[in-house]
């Protein structure tokens, strides 16, 4: 009898670059067909083997295809540059059979189904990104993100930087605290790996995975044409003791966040983010945010980024 197997494929996620640069965000997506059967434990195993940020686990059998989201130590609802990269993958694999070519599919996550659209003249993937968009009552300390960072007790001062940060969710099980750093590059520049922060969520939004988007704020400027604001940024995410080169769902918590700050001035907002650069990972994301009427809540939200497969393999699994 022949082993068990899985084929996966790494991507490299959010990177305008050719893969032979190396770019862009890591992720490895395993196909699971009729004939693979994958325990928790299994996956939480292979997660840790690839040692990406995340692993997705895609289950492409039926019209829509659904996804389970791993990293290193545990499962995720949802996050970003997975789903791009998965949407890569289907998108590019329709597109070797002009029948079955599609622009447009819906796949299932955990926190709700997520509506992909293939931009091909640019290579872009769009998600829909799925959000029940909360701000905690209580903010982070200056304690509780210096507990987990180690690059602030290297700065001489911590002028300029606050003694609290928003916290916010975008959805339950995934959680940002914000720093802005805009005016401290010193500080920015010296980011290090570390844990995850422990934070004060509010009743009913534990357990979560929670990590730090520290960002600086380059410019923005509001578009008379259109009404819509340009936003550039330059992020950094800190979390389980890894740099994430590009987060898509700290991306759209960090834009969803400060267009609501600005929901007075217009009520759409495109956010041109810069990431990963100082580990030799550049990464661009676009995010955009629409808000309602009264530019107090949310109305959609969606992701988009490029993305290249790097390798394409098996999995022995017995």
């Amino acid at each position: 009898m022949s082993a068990q197997q899985a084929t996966h494929a790494t991507l490299d996620v959010f990177s305008k670059q050719r893969w032979v640069t190396f770019q862009g965000n890591p992720v490895a997506v395993v196909t699971i067909n009729n004939d693979c059967q994958l325990s928790h434990d299994q996956k939480q195993r292979i997660a840790k083997e690839f040692n990406y940020t995340e692993t997705v686990y895609l289950y492409a059998r039926g019209e829509n295809p659904r996804v389970e989201i791993f990293t290193p130590i545990d499962e995720m609802a949802f996050a970003g540059h997975p789903i791009i990269g998965t949407g890569h993958l289907l998108f590019q694999g329709s597109a070797a059979d002009p029948a079955t070519q599609v622009s447009n599919l819906t796949i299932t996550t955990k926190a709700g189904p997520v509506a992909l659209a293939y931009d091909r003249a640019n290579l872009l993937v769009h998600a829909t990104v799925p959000q029940n968009f909360h701000v905690h009552q209580q903010e982070a300390t200056l304690d509780q993100i210096r507990a987990v960072q180690a690059g602030m007790d290297a700065a001489s001062d911590l002028f300029a930087v606050k003694h609290t940060h928003p916290v916010v969710s975008m959805v339950s099980g995934v959680t940002y605290a914000l720093v802005d750093l805009t005016r401290r590059h010193d500080i920015f520049a010296g980011i290090v790996p570390g844990a995850s922060p422990t934070l004060n969520l509010d009743e009913g939004w534990s357990p979560s995975f929670t990590g730090v988007m520290y960002y600086r704020l380059l410019d923005s400027h509001l578009e008379a044409a259109s009404g819509m604001m340009h936003w550039n940024l330059r992020v950094r995410m800190v979390a389980i003791n890894l740099e994430d080169p590009a987060c898509g769902s700290g991306g759209c918590s960090l834009s969803s966040y400060l267009a609501l700050s600005k929901g007075d001035q217009s009520r759409k907002h495109r956010f041109n983010i810069s990431q990963g650069s100082e580990m030799g990972r550049d990464s661009q994301i676009v995010v955009d945010v629409y808000l309602d009427e009264e530019g107090r809540q949310l109305s959609q939200l969606r992701l988009a980024g490029q993305a290249t497969v790097v390798t394409e393999g098996r999995i022995f699994l017995s």
